[in-house]
């Protein structure tokens, strides 16, 4: 393993179903809806898109994700990426109750963006530390959308335009 390599793990404890927590993790073209530092997500082709990630650090990451497996049965969802991060990241979601769910984050990385080696070695906690953040933020953005969906939405009366 060089020094440019990031091993990065979260664990997210969520109060919704398994299933809806995989679904929303699967639909990767929507996670700049709820997560405020992925932008610029695009689809390329079925099976691969593109976004660009920047937390508080003045850095923008660049990625290309294909994605290598989506195992609903399993609750894996698996990517492959390259551009400024080269490696795999990996979803492990996990039902802990009947309406709870563990979705475990894995990230083996190459940090290949333009910044010399021993430099990268005097951030490498800052850059841990703007991890940390990107996924409690990410962890608060996918708890208000699901719990956004569960809402029921109160039913309009047509005839008055108005809800009940």
């Amino acid at each position: 393993m060089s020094g440019r390599t990031f091993r990065m793990h979260s664990a997210w404890s969520l109060p919704f179903r398994r299933d809806a927590v995989f679904a929303a993790l699967a639909d990767a073209d929507n996670y700049p809806v709820w997560w405020p530092q992925v932008h610029d997500a695009r689809r390329i082709d079925e099976r691969s898109g593109s976004a660009r990630m920047q937390s508080f650090l003045p850095v923008s990451l660049r990625v290309r994700l294909t994605e290598e497996l989506i195992d609903p049965e399993a609750g894996v969802l698996r990517a492959r990426l390259t551009g400024d991060l080269v490696g795999w990241s990996q979803w492990e979601v996990s039902e802990t109750g009947p309406a709870s769910a563990t979705a475990d984050f894995s990230q083996v990385v190459e940090f290949t963006k333009g910044v010399p080696a021993p430099l990268l070695s005097l951030l490498r906690p800052a850059l841990h530390l703007n991890h940390r953040y990107m996924m409690w933020s990410g962890r608060r953005g996918l708890t208000d959308r699901l719990a956004a969906a569960q809402t029921p939405r109160p039913r309009q009366d047509l005839r008055r335009g108005r809800g009940e």
